[in-house]
């Protein structure tokens, strides 16, 4: 019946006049759908405009270790070499040695990757694989990777702003979201995360997807929708958790604030869809970890090995990655040394890391927000799993370290939706009655809040990768030493990326460094850089004044030293390359 109705109507609408019928598509697009398709438009434009000038006044390379270590995970994979590295720590050899595993892949020089989780450089290894995984050894084809590494954080950084918009629409009202999507767009930290290419916005984006789902479950529950809907729905959202546990570990404790969620709010079949949950998320990491198990015999490779870092005596006194670079392991755990750790690094994220997020005031709002009773039960619910979540990542990092760059940026886009949403209530009880006031003060605030966006693409500019990173030495690297070469560096992560050859991380003890020559692989080449030089004081203080690898940036190389050949790679001298023969 309703299908002879539809098509009566119809055919009634074909027989109006022609102009009538121009009049209604005029009136549709200048008011419905037209008007839509025309502000969504405008703000795309918006956003390519907003991603080509910070890329153009903020990109000259990759500058973050993490993000040249994963890029080049990440072409190991698009290449088919599997998840090995290039970025040979010694701690490494140590082990794999001790366990009776082969230590280095004689034809690739790779390792197996023991501390570094996937899930974002499969992400990468996609657009790799088709762009830029493989290098003709120049300056421009490491640059036009870089270039690829930025692109895909771009398109994650996109991606999270639909996902943004979307939630913050169906969980308050078209306002807020816009207002999101705005505070969004000119957030100097998601700005900053989704150039640098590090795993942040692809980890973002996921924990959007979770909380997204989590809310969609929830309403469906209230809507009485089928029981499939509702356990799809929270599928999803442990899914998007567990894919993100592959790229950060610390959003693993993101789970605990869930299952609680899952188990206080579905009360019906509560016992089935937790232990849905907790199947979803172990199937997600059971590969990685049956990966590891085979490769090292641990479940999670030698990342717990890193709650060592800062810890020990004279733990300020040591150079950045001290336990990774030493060719041993140390001594069982200092619980005393890991509380000392726990409460500096506690003391640092409430001071500093917290307040940063966003990079705005942004975050104030959200703490304030904590304390509204908002109108609908799955604002509050999901706000609250948003709070313990950041609770237990905090706890996280205060055991496993901060990392340089904000975590918590991570986390950004929906402490924004809250955020937005506390300003219209309190913006609608001042109750403006002039259009221009109303404006204008939602204006201010924006531009409040886009104001280190505004002085980060402002002159002068301070962005350059160089020092110490050099694209260009680190291509000429991978001309002058084959791939079956084994080469020692300060920054191995760059020659692992820019040359695409396998560089040990220079220990900083001299017998560590003369036991790997001897007895594990020849070292046919040292390349050290300004990062060395910048913690001349660390290591004097910690291995003595007359320590070896200062001594290597002035011809002629100690006495001793297997490597005789010197030559300064940039004007300065303050990068040089020592080898086994002329280069």
């Amino acid at each position: 019946m309703a299908t002879v109705i539809e098509r009566q109507r119809q055919q009634l609408q074909r027989q109006r006049p022609l102009y009538e019928r121009i009049q209604d598509w005029i009136f549709a697009w200048d008011i419905g759908t037209g008007a839509q398709f025309f502000r969504i438009g405008i703000f795309a434009v918006l956003l390519v405009g907003v991603v080509l000038v910070y890329t153009g006044t903020q990109f000259f390379g990759l500058r973050d270790p993490e993000a040249m270590n994963t890029a080049q995970l990440a072409r190991n994979l698009a290449l088919g070499r599997g998840y090995t590295t290039r970025l040979i720590r010694p701690l490494d050899l140590f082990y794999l040695g001790s366990i009776g595993k082969p230590t280095l892949n004689p034809q690739r020089m790779t390792v197996p990757e023991l501390w570094t989780p996937p899930g974002y450089a499969l992400a990468l290894a996609v657009p790799l694989r088709f762009v830029g995984a493989r290098t003709d050894h120049s300056n421009i084809a490491a640059l036009r990777a870089d270039r690829v590494v930025m692109l895909t954080g771009w398109f994650f950084f996109a991606t999270g702003l639909v996902v943004m918009y979307l939630l913050a629409r169906e969980l308050f009202d078209r306002r807020v979201a816009a207002l999101s999507a705005f505070l969004y767009l000119f957030c100097q930290g998601l700005l900053d995360h989704a150039m640098s290419g590090l795993a942040t916005g692809f980890v973002a984006t996921l924990l959007l997807v979770a909380a997204y789902a989590l809310f969609k479950a929830d309403r469906w529950r209230r809507a009485e929708r089928t029981d499939f809907s509702v356990n799809a729905a929270l599928a999803v959202s442990v899914l998007a958790v567990g894919l993100a546990t592959l790229a950060q570990y610390a959003v693993c404790v993101v789970m605990v604030p869930l299952l609680v969620y899952v188990g206080t709010v579905f009360r019906e079949r509560r016992w089935l869809r937790l232990l849905l949950c907790l199947a979803v998320f172990a199937l997600v990491l059971a590969p990685w970890m049956l990966r590891n198990r085979h490769a090292s015999r641990k479940w999670f490779g030698l990342a717990h090995h890193g709650l060592l870092e800062e810890t020990g005596r004279n733990r300020a006194r040591k150079p950045v990655g001290h336990y990774q670079r030493g060719y041993a392991v140390e001594s069982p755990w200092q619980w005393h040394a890991l509380a000392v750790k726990v409460l500096k690094n506690s003391r640092r994220l409430y001071e500093v890391t917290i307040k940063e997020t966003g990079a705005n005031y942004l975050i104030a709002f959200f703490l304030v927000s904590l304390i509204h009773r908002w109108r609908d039960d799955e604002a509050v619910r999901l706000r609250r799993w948003l709070l313990w979540a950041m609770i237990g990542c905090a706890g996280w990092l205060s055991v496993a370290g901060v990392p340089q760059r904000n975590f918590f940026t991570a986390f950004a886009p929906l402490v924004i939706v809250y955020a937005a949403a506390f300003f219209v209530v309190l913006f609608e009880r001042l109750q403006f009655r002039k259009r221009f006031l109303r404006k204008g003060f939602v204006g201010l605030f924006v531009l409040l809040n886009m104001a280190p966006m505004i002085w980060a693409v402002l002159p002068p500019r301070e962005t350059f990768p160089y020092p110490p990173y050099n694209s260009g030495v680190g291509a000429e690297l991978g001309r002058i030493f084959r791939a079956d070469e084994l080469l020692a560096s300060d920054i191995p992560w760059a020659v692992a990326w820019y040359g695409d050859r396998s560089a040990l991380w220079m220990p900083p003890r001299e017998r560590d460094f003369i036991e790997i020559n001897d007895r594990v692989r020849l070292v046919t080449g040292v390349y050290l850089t300004q990062e060395t030089l910048e913690q001349k004081k660390v290591l004097e203080e910690w291995l003595g004044q007359d320590h070896f690898i200062l001594r290597l940036f002035q011809p002629p190389p100690p006495e001793g030293f297997p490597l005789r050949v010197y030559r300064a790679m940039t004007p300065d001298g303050e990068q040089v390359l020592l080898s086994n023969r002329s280069r």
